[in-house]
């Protein structure tokens, strides 16, 4: 029996077991089906070696090289497609056309080996009588030309998994690591050794060392990527996930990111992996945080607990980050992750909600307090209108004998006159909060969001103060909502002059007001340079009564009757502002369908 038989036997019966163990699991990934190909190549390439010698007759010979020569045209390429897998190499294991690539001159190779016997280009003779390499001889340039491609696949393959061993190391995982090195070397060292003379065997033992070193990774490396479920778990789950997702191992080295991560932070993965996890707050979207928290989160392998915080980060957004261990059965961390959650719509629409809430309770409110109020108003009017005719009495008797009184009424038309312009103040209040209160009956039409942008300049008179810009941006085709083209007028005309009210004492002011679709709103913005709104008071400024002015200067209504208006049509009002940085007011409305759209 030829020495070659034995060991191509065992890794026959090696790959066989290992094939079997992993066909008969149920949920396969693309790992899986990858080492189950190269399973499959090597069980033909060393069942040809047995064929090879063994068989008696011309047409076994050929027939055993076939399947021999069948691995060995395939089997490099499949080990570095697996490097690649196990790696998370992204150009090799996610595009198709690399892979049909790369197996493209194993195909041309052993179509040319099926029609060896038309041009001889892969092996010039096969016979028994040649002594020399077991009784073949081959030198076809399709062959020669074979072998450095083959001895590429595998140099590539090794540097991959050996890129990986070192990561192993660094992490604390040094037998893992080891064992990777070990099975990274063995294919490259058993098919050098026979090529180059440098052990004192006449045959390949190429892949009964592949065998081994699938047996080492599959039992020691590959384990825990060969309990993964189906791709799913990670392709159609994490990587569509709203929330980003930062994968790392035990000692905080980043791994991988989903896309939601990318456009969260405001970085490419690329740029994130392995690196450490603290490089997350380096970040566009973290760059603010705090110090206390890069403490936190540097400490996080002694945490037990999740680490949660909500962050205010740059453009006003609100994202929450979650940070987390994964813990094996013993306790030890083997892996970190963080979720990051873009908060800034919810947190807004919250803000919303509590507003409405508030201006539903004012407006039941109101409704009594109007009620009650108008009463009063109208005796108390009636009583000073005749204290000022009280005033006019005393003018005609300035002289006889009332004189003395008639001086000590001069004062009460003053007095009357002054107290009816607390009684006008009143009565501005109460109608504002009748306006919040009172059924909306006025008819409904289509109304065109320009028109109302212009109707609202034109009525604040913004042109009577030189030191106010005005800048308008209309969208150029109608936008189309359904409403009441006078209380829309209303609603963007208080919020514009709160705009200009803010820029007072200053020179350089400038309103903008600019109208656009967005999607299935129609949205009208009006944009001020004055001062902001500091961020303790945003909250609050829709609130009914709530003013930073003087009280001679507002009742603090405008604005709360601006997002009523907004609400009673569907759509809503909302603020944009940085203290020093002037403030952007949003009025959103649903459009008619047939608007145009961005």
């Amino acid at each position: 029996m030829h020495p070659a038989i034995l060991p191509a036997s065992l890794a026959f019966g090696t790959a066989a077991a290992l094939a079997v163990v992993v066909a008969l699991r149920r949920d396969k990934s693309g790992l899986h089906w990858l080492l189950l190909s190269l399973l499959a190549t090597l069980l033909i390439w060393t069942l040809g070696v047995i064929c090879r010698y063994t068989v008696q007759s011309q047409a076994g010979l050929e027939a055993s090289l076939r399947l021999l020569f069948l691995g060995v045209f395939t089997a490099p390429t499949l080990w570095l497609l697996l490097a690649g897998s196990y790696s998370r190499v992204r150009w090799l294991s996610e595009r198709r056309g690399w892979t049909i690539l790369l197996l493209t001159p194993a195909a041309i190779g052993y179509l040319a080996l099926l029609t060896n016997s038309g041009h001889h280009l892969v092996m010039r003779t096969v016979s028994f009588e040649v002594p020399e390499g077991g009784g073949i001889s081959f030198a076809g340039p399709l062959l020669w030309a074979h072998v450095p491609w083959s001895y590429g696949m595998l140099a590539a393959a090794t540097w991959i998994y050996l890129t990986g061993a070192a990561r192993l190391v660094r992490k604390g995982e040094r037998g893992r690591g080891l064992l990777l090195a070990v099975a990274a070397v063995l294919p490259p060292f058993a098919s050098c050794s026979y090529v180059f003379g440098l052990l004192p065997l006449n045959y390949d033992l190429t892949a009964s060392g592949m065998t081994i070193s699938l047996v080492l990774l599959a039992h020691g490396v590959f384990r825990e990527r060969l309990r993964e479920a189906l791709p799913i778990t990670r392709r159609d789950v994490i990587e569509h996930l709203p929330d980003g997702v930062v994968l790392a191992d035990a000692v905080g080295t980043i791994l991988d990111l989903n896309p939601a991560a990318e456009a969260i932070l405001g970085a490419p993965a690329a740029s994130l992996r392995r690196r450490p996890l603290l490089a997350v707050m380096e970040t566009p979207a973290l760059a603010e945080s705090t110090a206390a928290l890069r403490d936190e989160l540097g400490r996080l392998a002694e945490h037990r607990s999740p680490l949660s915080t909500e962050l205010l980060t740059t453009g006003d957004r609100r994202i929450q980050l979650t940070a987390l261990q994964v813990r094996d059965a013993r306790g030890e961390t083997v892996g970190q992750y963080l979720l990051l959650r873009d908060r800034t719509e919810e947190r807004r629409f919250e803000r919303i909600a509590r507003q409405t809430q508030r201006m539903q309770t004012v407006g039941t409110l109101a409704a009594g307090i109007a009620h009650e109020v108008n009463n009063p108003l109208a005796f108390i009017r009636a009583n000073l209108t005749e204290i000022q005719r009280l005033g006019e009495i005393a003018e005609a008797h300035r002289e006889g004998p009332e004189a003395k009184l008639a001086a000590e009424l001069a004062d009460l038309p003053g007095i009357a006159a002054e107290t009816l312009d607390g009684i006008h103040r009143i009565e501005r209040i109460v109608s504002g909060m009748r306006r919040l209160s009172t059924p909306r009956g006025e008819p409904v039409a289509r109304v065109d969001l320009n028109e109302v942008a212009r109707d609202s300049l034109r009525l604040a008179n913004l042109h009577r103060d030189s030191s106010v810009g005005v800048e308008v941006g209309l969208w150029p085709e109608p936008l189309w909502v359904v409403g009441s083209a006078r209380r829309l007028v209303q609603a963007v005309l208080n919020v514009v002059m709160n705009a200009h009210q803010a820029l007072e004492h200053r020179r350089d002011g400038r309103i903008s007001i600019a109208t656009r679709a967005d999607g299935d709103q129609v949205v009208i913005e009006v944009t001020d340079n004055g001062p902001g709104i500091p961020r303790q008071l945003q909250e609050r400024i829709f609130d009914p009564f709530f003013t930073t002015k003087d009280p001679d200067r507002g009742t603090g209504l405008g604005l709360a009757i601006a997002f009523d208006i907004a609400r009673d049509h569907g759509g809503l009002l909302d603020v944009r502002s940085r203290e020093g940085d002037g403030a952007t007011f949003a009025l959103r409305l649903p459009g008619l369908p047939g608007t145009a759209r961005a």
